[in-house]
């Protein structure tokens, strides 16, 4: 942007399915999912999970579950036999953990950098009350590499997949080596490797206004690929659509082209869906196009209308809940609130929440997404056991 019930995934050799009136165990004969071999501003939202495994436990007034797994005392996934060195791959159109599971992304942006404490303290603990698998942690060169190291621990002790981002290019293609900068200097690449197997790196927000073709797209992230890539990082590198990250139809001309110049083969690609779209028309076409070509597509923002003309033009983003838990899209909505949004401030806020604290609704949207609707975070999260544990059940 410009400026649970909880279920845990475990192999498909043993998949537990909690809701919140009930659990029912399914035992199965697989030796497990497809192994994984690789692929690949403005603001971005679930369903009930076809196929999630999880593990329910009692139903707390607070509104989450218990997952059944067990973390450190220093907060973040404990290690142990069961422990598995790897990161997190893209196959074909899929998102897969380091233990060959299939992961939705089921998030929420929050401005961590402009926080008071640049730490995720209290953020994280309120936002994975909504039982998501995933936090967007708006980022910039503002926060130092052991400032991010805190945040990304945080995250991680609240079993929430930290997914970073550089907010310093948005609308502007030539800030993108700058953002880049900031990802390849030693200290931040120490960091992100400390954490990488349970890491996510967008690496710019929204860079490129609505002038930037194909053609400029592809060659500015083809040298930002290999500028990373040579620091020996290997994780999944998200990017985002130029057009403040709401032009698809660019990424969708190139985005094979870039995977095939990443050689990790380990890239998503994200739009934020800023769209007067108050049927749900655009999202529902891109969405079968996407599907249809086998693009590995996530939603990194999104609220319920578009920043450009406010609540005069809304966006269907309960369409979008439904039309991507159908196709297995991740998505991430726009944001939390602990940090206020200025934009449509008084026209329909984006903030989710009053101060960022979890029940204090500012707006309807952002319960419904948040815990409501039918496919909202809470329906339809699953957390993986990798991030819950650290371990490979």
């Amino acid at each position: 942007m410009l400026l649970p019930w909880l279920k845990i995934a475990y192999p498909a050799c043993l998949t537990v399915a909690a809701s919140v009136v009930g659990a029912s165990i399914f035992a199965c004969s697989s030796s497990g999912g497809t192994p994984p071999v690789g692929a690949g501003g403005a603001p971005g939202a679930g369903g009930t999970s076809d196929g999630g495994s999880s593990v329910g436990g009692t139903t707390s007034d607070g509104g989450t579950t218990s997952d059944g797994g067990t973390t450190s005392d220093g907060g973040g996934p404990s290690g142990g036999s069961g422990a598995v060195v790897g990161t997190f791959r893209v196959q074909g159109a899929k998102l897969f953990d380091r233990c060959n599971q299939e992961v939705v992304l089921r998030g929420i942006n929050e401005m961590i950098v402009w926080s008071s404490g640049k730490d995720g303290d209290p953020e994280f603990s309120e936002i994975a009350k909504t039982g998501a698998n995933v936090v967007r942690i708006v980022w910039n060169e503002e926060g130092s590499a052991a400032e991010l190291d805190v945040a990304i621990q945080n995250a991680l002790a609240q079993n929430l997949i930290p997914l970073i981002e550089h907010h310093g290019a948005t609308g502007d293609l030539t800030k993108l080596p700058a953002a880049v900068d900031y990802w390849v200097s030693p200290d931040v690449v120490s960091v992100i490797k400390k954490h990488e197997a349970s890491l996510l790196l967008n690496i710019a927000n929204e860079a490129g206004d609505g002038d930037v073709d194909s053609v400029a797209f592809q060659a500015a992230y083809q040298t930002t690929i290999t500028r990373l890539r040579e620091t020996g990082l290997i994780l999944p590198l998200i990017i985002d659509a130029p057009g403040w990250g709401q032009n698809i139809n660019v990424v969708q001309e190139c985005w094979q082209g870039l995977v095939a110049h990443d050689p990790e083969h380990n890239l998503l690609f994200s739009v934020h869906m800023w769209w007067n779209d108050p049927n749900g028309i655009r999202l529902t076409q891109e969405i079968t196009q996407a599907t249809t070509a086998g693009m590995p597509l996530i939603v990194g923002e999104f609220a319920q209308h578009a920043v450009s003309g406010c609540s005069a033009e809304p966006f269907a983003y309960s369409i979008l809940l439904d039309q991507a838990q159908k196709a297995g899209i991740g998505w991430l909505a726009w944001s939390w609130g602990g940090v206020e949004n200025a934009d449509c401030a008084d026209d329909g806020s984006f903030d989710m929440t009053v101060g960022g604290v979890f029940g204090t609704w500012k707006e309807p949207w952002g319960q419904e997404v948040a815990v409501t609707h039918a496919a909202s975070i809470q329906n339809t999260s699953v957390r993986p056991a990798s991030i819950v544990t650290g371990q490979c059940p």
